[in-house]
This record gives C-alpha cells, sequence and structure tokens, in this order.
C-alpha cells in the first residue's frame, strides 16, 4: 500500500530554507562591502580575541572624525539591519522546524544561534555607537561589555550557520525518503 505524503503547513515555504541562509550571507558580505566603501574597516566587530581600551582608541584615532562619523551614521545602521534580518531568519528557522513536526529543542538548536546571535550583534552595535558617542573618552566598562558581546555575536553567528545548514537539511530530508 502507498503511504500518504505527510501534510506539511505552507506558511515557511521549503525555499525558505535555502534563500533565508543565503539572504544572510548577501546581506553579510555586503555591510562589509558597504563599510569598506565607507572607508571605515569593521576591526572591532570581527575581532575573536575581544579588544581593549587601547585597541578602540587606537583605531577610532586611525578613522579620524570624518570616518568615525561615517561608522556611527552609515556602517552601524546597515549592521543593525543585517543582525535584524538574521535573527528573524533565525526565528523562522525555528518557527518553519516545530510546523514540520521536529522537537522544539531541534528547531531552536537550529534557528537559535541565528535568532540570539542577531539579537546579540544590535546590542554590539549599540555598545559600539555608545563608544563612539563617548570618544574621546573611553571607558574600560563599556570597552569591556562591548568586547564581550562581540564574542558572543561571532560564535552564535557560526553556530546559527551550522544550525542554518542542518535545519535545510532536516527540512528536505522527508521528502528524499
Amino acid at each position: 500500500m502507498i503511504e500518504p505524503v505527510a501534510f506539511y503547513p505552507t506558511a515557511v515555504p521549503l525555499a525558505f530554507f535555502v534563500w533565508g541562509p543565503v539572504l544572510v550571507v548577501v546581506l553579510f558580505w555586503a555591510v562589509g562591502f558597504w563599510s569598506s566603501r565607507q572607508g571605515v574597516p569593521r576591526m572591532l566587530e570581527n575581532d575573536w580575541n575581544g579588544f581593549n581600551v587601547a585597541d578602540v582608541e587606537k583605531l577610532f584615532a586611525m578613522y579620524g572624525e570624518t570616518h568615525r562619523a561615517r561608522y556611527r551614521n552609515r556602517v552601524l545602521p546597515a549592521d543593525v539591519a543585517c543582525a535584524f534580518t538574521y535573527a528573524i531568519v533565525g526565528a523562522i528557522l525555528i518557527a518553519g522546524l516545530s510546523m514540520r513536526g521536529q522537537p522544539w529543542w531541534v528547531a531552536a538548536l537550529c534557528g537559535g544561534g541565528w535568532l540570539l546571535g542577531g539579537l546579540c550583534d544590535v546590542v554590539e552595535n549599540l555598545a559600539v555607537a555608545r563608544l563612539l558617542d563617548k570618544y574621546p573618552k573611553v571607558e574600560a566598562g563599556d570597552v569591556a561589555f562591548a568586547s564581550r558581546i562581540t564574542q558572543f555575536k561571532l560564535v552564535l553567528f557560526l553556530v546559527g550557520t551550522i544550525g542554518a545548514i542542518a535545519a535545510a537539511y532536516l527540512a528536505f530530508k522527508p521528502l528524499a525518503a
């Protein structure tokens, strides 16, 4: 006897499990390209080892007034938009996998990295904006907070990338069986 095909809700189409992560990667590269076009290398936001007061002072002094303003008013808003986008993609991955019958904890492992990473990225951008607004006065507590949030964001983004690959596999797996 032929078994019926399982019903999958169309609220989150299968294509999203491919095109959602592709959108995240494209936006990630686009923000990097936008940053380089503004003449503002994003060294703080990509520092796996963290950064300290001396790093921030050296970088902000190197930028100069014009590039600091570009960083604050052009690059950080673009990065916030990217961060919200990948947080939303992470949330939709969780919802889509849950709707397809995956246990909630599996769905959370797959999409939670980007959901939490995106939120950490927004907080990181607000912390960097605070550093820029207070410059030339750079406080160790503000730098330590921004540095730690950056490290959390980077780890969660990596976990989210692996989770997005796993989510695509889990979403398409029933079709191959």
